[in-house]
This record gives C-alpha cells, structure tokens and sequence, in this order.
C-alpha cells in the first residue's frame, strides 16, 4: 500500500493564515496566496498544488522543486531562496509546515478528537489496543491506528502504513470524525517522531512505554533516539498530561525534566499507579492494580512483567479519561491475544508455542525471561536475522538469545532462497560458543526444526515475523505467518506426537536449507 503525499481541501485557504510566520517571496503581499491541496512528494504533484520541500534523510526536497512545478505546482514551501520563477513560502522546517499544512486542509480533526499517543521502544502496539478496549469497554467511540490494526470507526477498517505521515494522519483523523469518533488512539514509531510526522497535531495524552538502548542505524546515535520521543511530549496541549514508566531509568530520568503533569506507573518504583503479579502460568497472569485507595484483579492471556507495564499505561490513560478502575479491568481482561505478541499457538502439544514481533535484543530478552519463569523444561528461541536492523542489534540479539535461552536456531524474516550469510554472522558474533547455535536460513524448516526438537514441558519462542506474513505461496498468493506454519506442523504431526518423544531428534541435511 502506498503512502498518501497530498492532502486537499475543496475550498482552499490562505497559506499566510496557515503559516503565519512564514516569509512570501514572488506574490503580491496585498492578496491572499489561496491554497486547495498540497504534496511533499515531486513525483505525485498534480496541476494546482502546493509543493512542500521536505528534506528526508537520503533525500531533499528542494532539489525536485522545478521538477514539481513543471509538474503543475503552484508554489514551494521551502527553507531557503531557491532559483524557480513561482511564489516561495519560506519557513525554518517545511517537515513542521508539511504537517500543519495538511492538518489545516483536512479541517484540524485533530481539535475535535480527544488524542491519546503512545511511543517508546517496547510496548507501543500492545499499549494502543489495550487503551483502544478500555475506551470501547466504557462505551467511548474511539478510532485506532497501529501497527497491525487502523479502525477509524463505526468497524471501518483501514490497511496499516509502516509510512506514518502528515497527509496519511489528517485523512485518518478526518475519517473518524466523520464516523462520530471521539478519541483517537495513535501508536506513534519513533522514527516517526523523528521526521515530524505529527506535526499539525496536539496531544490530550502522550504515553512513553520505555527508552532501550537499542542502537538503531536511522538515529544514528543514543541521543537523538532519546530526543525523538521528547518530541512526542512536546506536542502535548497545554492541559495535556505525560503518562511514564518510573520502574525504567532513562524515562524516570525525564519525570524531572518535563514541564508538562506526569502521571507515573510501575512495579518496583514509588509511582502513581502500581502492580504485582498474583499468579503467573504458562497460559495466563493475575496481577493487582493499585491506584489511590483502589484496586484491582486482572486477568490477561498474554504473560510476563512488560504486559503487566503495558496494562498499566492503558490503565493511567483511562483513569486519566476519568474511567473507573472497575470499567479499566474489563477492557484489559476483554483484549484477549494480540497477533504476534506473545501469542500462544495452541494445538494440543505437550509443550508451549509462542509467536512474539521481538525484532530488538530488549524485546527478545523480554520474551525469553518471561518464558523462562514459567518453563520446566528447556527454552528453544528461533532468532531472526531482519534488514532493518543495525550490525550491532544482531550482535546484540545473539547475545540475548545465547544467555536466556537453552538452545537458539538463527534464520531470516523472509524466504527469499537468495541467502545473505552476513546478517546471521552478526548475530553469531554475539555468542560466546557460535557453534551451539543452529543455523537454518529457509524459515518454514528452521520452525519445522525446532518444533521437532521440543519435548513435554518445554517452551518454543518464534521471533522476529510477529504477525506479518513472510512467505507468499501457491497460485493464489497465500500469505504465511509463523502462526500458519506451527499450527500445519503441529496438527499434522498430531498423531506421531508420542512416538516422537520417544525416537532420536529428526535432523535436516545441509542441502535442505540450500533448496
């Protein structure tokens, strides 16, 4: 699905009533430089356009500027004087003006929602539907954009973006105003962040999951990854309100920083709203939620401590909105599973499946001590290699993998049969004994492999896909997660099951994987 560029209003506005700080080159100052639509992209421009010059991170905008206006641009929005013969909007970040500019266009939605943004390193999906539950289970139309899910109302569905950007946010918000919504729960990347994409938006709440030290090749460096998820904070209104983690260091470390009211969660820390585990199986968890005087038991499928931090945000954000705590715990209790995260595979087998997104070491470590609590026997981790990630993360991810679990298969996100060794190679850079790990690069054999090799009362973690499909098969172009692949094996090998445990592990030949 492409990314939307352009944002249009039928009956035009002034730029100079949108952009009132900006400098106009090349128009009569007297009259009105009246706009309908507006693109940030040269090659999508249409006859009548305002070009926006966005300077990307490989790319700039301003060097497409006569391109766009032959193209039936109108005028530029730019940073600096360039040679073309057409008005000029000067301004010091055409990303700033991009997002204010389509913002406007599409009738400032965002004024007449009550906007709930989550960001941070882990969490951030979870985060989004548990909260998108609480405002359902309190009867409170909300519409929802994350990662794996976009309802903008009244069961309209959308196709998710991994491309967040002003155009693509305004029509979003616009949709849900136009199907009555009254909150809008957003799941905000910081890569995102980072490219301005929520300028033109305030924010009622701003919730920061977390800050890990996962180095990333797009921020280049630990600070600006930290300033990033600042900017988020920054677009809070001035009766807005920060929900942080306290129980984590680096967002505790900004509690003191933030002018804005911070509302605290945590499990160990001294915090506004807190938690501790009941019970914990392999199958669900019991914690308590303390808020004030009050508190609750809940109930969730999903295991481990970073669930219990993801309920609790959701949980601030509704009490926040002025939801009780009784109306919180139905809405967490009634989310049930969420495709890829932690999600349990359930066929019948006398050992546990799950299917998590874990592509960063912090989220992986997550995933794999949660399962070690709750595990007799041994812990099979299936990493994988993934192209957005840095040299270092894998180098990361395999030391995670060779020190929380007890044996790891490496293998890739995809089933291209070109292989690149060079990926897994950095991951096995991180273990102390690369050859105790198993390395398969075909996914479905390497998921085939460590499902063989599990016994009663072991866990087997599928990481890195989530519940993004890897594989297109057939005539038809079947789609295949991880999720299909475990159950067909699973069921298929339902009946050989028990003899299977007591026969000598299948092992795959060297030629398998080349195939």
């Amino acid at each position: 699905m492409s990314t939307p560029t352009t944002s249009k209003n039928t009956s035009g506005i002034s730029v100079q009533d949108i952009l009132p700080y900006a400098k106009i080159i090349g128009h009569n100052s007297d009259s009105a430089l009246d706009i309908e639509s507006c693109c940030g992209h040269w090659e999508d421009v249409q006859q009548g356009d305002l070009y926006v010059a966005v300077v990307g991170a490989q790319t700039d905008g301003h060097d497409h500027a006569a391109a766009a206006l032959s193209k039936g641009a109108t005028a530029v929005v730019t940073e600096r004087l360039l040679a073309i013969d057409a008005p000029q909007i000067i301004v010091p970040d055409t990303r700033q003006a991009y997002g204010e500019i389509c913002h406007r266009l599409a009738g400032t939605p965002s004024t007449r929602l009550t906007t709930i943004g989550i960001s941070g390193s882990d969490g951030k999906t979870v985060t989004a539907h548990l909260i998108h539950s609480i405002l359902k289970a309190d009867a409170r139309a909300t519409g929802l954009v994350s990662s794996i899910e976009v309802n903008l109302g009244k069961n309209t569905q959308s196709i998710p973006n991994n491309r967040i950007n002003p155009p693509l946010i305004a029509e979003q918000f616009s949709r849900m105003v136009m199907h009555q919504c009254d909150y809008a729960v957003v799941e905000i990347p910081s890569q995102a962040l980072a490219k301005r994409a929520l300028s033109g938006i305030e924010l009622d709440v701003a919730v920061l999951t977390n800050i890990r030290h996962d180095p990333n090749d797009f921020h280049g460096n630990g600070k600006n990854y930290r300033r990033a998820f600042l900017r988020m904070i920054d677009h809070l209104k001035d009766t807005g309100l920060a929900i942080l983690n306290s129980d984590d260091p680096k967002s505790h470390f900004m509690i003191e920083k933030l002018d804005s009211p911070v509302l605290t969660i945590g499990m160990r820390q001294d915090a506004n709203i807190k938690a501790f585990v009941v019970e914990r199986t392999a199958s669900d968890q019991v914690f308590m939620i303390t808020a004030g005087g009050d508190s609750v038991p809940v109930r969730t499928d999903i295991i481990g401590d970073h669930h219990i931090y993801n309920c609790l945000a959701a949980a601030a954000v509704g009490l926040t909105l002025g939801i009780s705590l009784q109306t919180i715990a139905k809405g967490l209790e009634s989310t049930g599973a969420i495709p890829g995260r932690m999600e349990r595979v359930e066929c019948g087998q006398p050992f546990g499946v799950w299917v998590d997104s874990a592509s960063s070491p912090s989220q992986l470590a997550n995933a794999l001590r949660t399962l070690k609590q709750v595990t007799k026997g041994k812990v099979w981790c299936v990493c994988s290699t993934d192209p957005q990630q840095s040299g270092q993360q894998r180098r990361l991810l395999g030391e995670v993998t060779e020190k929380a679990a007890d044996a790891s298969v490496i293998t890739r996100t995809c089933a291209d049969p070109m292989v690149d060794y060079e990926p897994i190679h950095q991951v096995l850079d991180g273990f102390r004994k690369p050859e105790s790990a198993q390395i398969i690069p075909n996914r479905f054999k390497a998921i085939e492999w460590v499902l063989n090799q599990a016994r009663p009362g072991d866990a087997v973690l599928i990481s890195g896909c989530g519940e993004r499909p890897f594989a297109l098969v057939g005539e038809h172009n079947w789609t295949i997660a991880d999720r299909d692949v475990c159950q067909a094996w699973l069921y298929d090998n339902a009946s050989l099951m028990d003899e299977k445990f007591d026969a000598s592990p299948g092992i795959y030949n060297i030629e398998d994987y080349r195939s």
